[in-house]
């Protein structure tokens, strides 16, 4: 859970009247800065009316807005309209989206100048209309921050006219952050790897968010976003991934509200490329692990599999975690290691294929039962040289099938998505 730092961000709160004499004096500073620098077409005696005062819940701003009288009306006709400058949304407003662009526009004339300033008077990007007529924000603004707007404008005689004032940006409850599956750093997955976003709070608005998650592939997929609880989300393909395919990612929830005032704390970004297919099938009848690549079969292993009361289960699993040497803890998962069934056994080659503890390893002292019976507590056994080849060639997202065990895998057992059928994948989407 983050919460915003008001202290770090925020001035201390003024009285009403410092906030008019600042808010003034910076509309001034603005203004002065912006004719020195050539803003203005001509020099024009402006008469700044008092500053106007409005409050928020969560802030006080101020708008000033002074303007030169029009010219009087000379020999050749009546005198230019005022320039009149109008800021969306208006100054004096609180709680704006980050997102939402600021726009400055005048009636009756042209811009001279725009400036606006957050803390430490820092600028804010913006960028003016080629008629001149306008000015927008071209950078995302920052939560719960008050940024000064000062704005001139001058009609066809020159008369200028003068906006001022402030606004004061949204300010969440608490931040969300999004971390994704699969990591930059993997560069490759396999055909089975489905993209992963989770959160570190509940998403109530589940369809806001899914609509601001991208993925972009070549060649084109069809693929779909499915919710698993409150905090989790998935995608993937109606089938494998084809390899080769280059997939992009991109999460989107900075300036969103996800629900009960928790916004995007930040935008993620990920890409990754499909590696072969790499697909190990195994059937209960004869306990031989067949590895295929891009549907070409290119080893059989013998393998031993969950005795009984620890049967493994049937389903499409796909390759997770994977340790050169890991600790295998029957207590983690509710046996006591002093238990005539418990355990603490270090194993070689070790590749995660669920949460609930299966794994594909090296089990030097199953090899005469292997290809043969079941006498594991779960995973797949396979001799040393078999589990090195697998850890080799195996990672992230690669496929591991098993089936004939008389009982079915979990979805949520590891990455099992793909034990979900297409037409129930897709009722997972907020957006379905």
């Amino acid at each position: 859970m983050r919460q915003t730092a008001k202290a770090s961000q925020l001035m201390t709160q003024p009285t009403p009247r410092m906030r008019r004499a600042r808010v003034f004096t910076i509309g001034l500073a603005v203004l002065a800065m912006l004719a020195a620098t050539g803003c203005s077409r001509r020099q024009a005696d402006v008469s700044a009316s008092t500053p106007a005062t409005s409050s928020t819940s969560s802030a006080s701003s101020t708008s000033t807005t002074a303007t030169t009288s029009t010219e009087a009306p000379g020999p050749t006709g009546p005198a230019a309209p005022a320039a009149v400058v109008s800021v969306d949304p208006p100054l004096g407003s609180g709680e704006i989206a980050p997102l939402a662009p600021l726009t400055v526009s005048v009636e009756n004339g042209t811009l001279t100048g725009v400036a606006m300033t957050g803390p430490g008077g820092a600028r804010v990007a913006g960028a003016l209309s080629g008629d001149g007529k306008s000015w927008q924000t071209t950078e995302r603004l920052g939560y719960d921050t008050i940024y000064y707007v000062a704005a001139t404008a001058a009609n066809g005689a020159g008369a200028a006219a003068v906006e001022t004032g402030s606004i004061r940006t949204v300010a969440p409850r608490t931040l969300t952050m999004a971390s994704l599956l699969p990591s930059e750093s993997m560069g490759s997955v396999g055909v089975g790897m489905p993209i992963v976003v989770k959160f570190d709070e509940d998403i109530e608005d589940k369809a806001t968010v899914e609509r601001r998650l991208t993925v972009t592939t070549t060649p084109a997929v069809v693929g779909v976003w499915s919710w698993f609880g409150d905090r989790e989300v998935h995608y993937r393909p109606q089938e494998y991934w084809t390899p080769g395919t280059q997939v992009v990612v991109d999460v989107e929830i900075y300036g969103i509200n996800v629900g009960d005032i928790i916004y995007g704390q930040e935008d993620r970004h990920l890409e990754f490329v499909i590696h072969d297919a790499l697909v190990a099938q195994v059937d209960n009848s004869d306990l031989t692990l067949r590895v295929y690549r891009n549907g070409v079969l290119e080893r059989e292993m013998p393998t031993s599999m969950g005795k009984e009361g620890h049967l493994t289960p049937s389903g499409t699993y796909v390759v997770m975690q994977q340790d050169r040497r890991y600790t295998m803890d029957s207590s983690t998962y509710g046996t006591p290691i002093d238990d005539p069934d418990g355990y603490r056994t270090e194993v070689e080659y070790a590749s995660r294929i669920s949460y609930s503890g299966i794994f594909v390893h090296a089990a030097p002292w199953s090899v005469a039962d292997q290809g043969l019976r079941n006498v594991s507590h779960g995973c797949l056994n396979v001799n040393t040289a078999n589990a090195g080849y697998f850890y080799e060639n195996f990672g992230w997202g690669d496929i591991v099938q098993v089936t004939g065990t008389g009982v079915a895998l979990r979805a949520t057992d590891g990455l099992g998505d793909w034990n979900i059928s297409w037409a129930e994948w897709i009722l997972g989407s907020a957006l379905s």
